[in-house]
């Protein structure tokens, strides 16, 4: 009881969570490996983890951090106090002016691991089954905003290519697919395909082609934010349902 009562006030203080073990990485940063249930739950929730960003290896104050997330600054500000309360974040400096001073807040660390024990998950697959369910969510929505958009109402075409596959299409009608790769149409894509034969040689090219390809973009600096999936896997174990 002693040791959560210390964590907590702790916690209030901003200071480092003792449930979490802090080591030194070259450059000076700092890597915490987390094991309190609460946060490490936190920390692998996409949808809670964004609120962390704007701190993650950087000092802001709350209205920068709005900036960022594009929130207002006291529902920011509400979320610094919960990130402060799981040993999350801390206050770094405070900068008089007339009035309240201005706080600055960064991560407790610059890294964070979560181990998967400590995630509550009943098994690895759980544990990535709930993870990607925010991000799958978010593709499928956008991606059928953009279908909508571009061509209205759509179908499913399922047929044998020239080749034997099978093939399950979106369609605008019996006889055509439904492409967006015109210039003028979105750019959108999800794209399955689980009759792909690869020898290990060629699934490895793959895998790297596709890695490098992500990279590529993701450095770009454009105008609109994409979501984007890609994924490779021998198939071991079919899905039933």
């Amino acid at each position: 009881m002693a040791d959560d009562t210390s964590r907590r006030r702790a916690r209030r203080r901003g200071e480092t969570d003792p449930a979490a073990d802090h080591a030194g990485e070259p450059g000076g940063s700092t890597t915490a490996v987390v094991r309190d249930p609460a946060a490490a739950r936190w920390l692998v929730r996409p949808s809670s983890l964004h609120q962390l960003a704007p701190f993650l290896g950087s000092t802001r104050s709350v209205g920068e951090a709005a900036a960022v997330t594009g929130e207002r600054p006291n529902t920011v500000l509400k979320r610094i106090r919960r990130l402060q309360h799981l040993g999350l974040l801390h206050c770094v400096a405070s900068q008089p002016r007339a009035g309240r001073p201005v706080r600055r807040y960064r991560t407790t660390a610059d890294v964070f691991f979560v181990p998967f024990e400590a995630t509550g998950a009943d098994s690895l697959e759980s544990a990535l089954a709930e993870r990607d369910a925010y991000w799958e969510r978010l593709l499928r929505r956008n991606v059928v905003r953009a279908r909508i958009e571009a061509m209205g109402v759509w179908g499913t075409r399922i047929y044998r290519d020239e080749r034997g596959r099978l093939q399950v299409q979106t369609a605008v009608s019996p006889d055509a697919n439904a492409t967006m790769l015109d210039p003028d149409m979105p750019a959108a894509l999800s794209a399955w395909r689980d009759q792909v034969m690869l020898d290990h040689a060629d699934a490895k090219d793959f895998q790297r082609e596709l890695f490098d390809l992500v990279r590529k973009y993701q450095r770009a600096r454009g105008a609109q934010r994409y979501v984007v999936h890609v994924g490779l896997a021998a198939v071991l174990n079919e899905a039933r349902e």
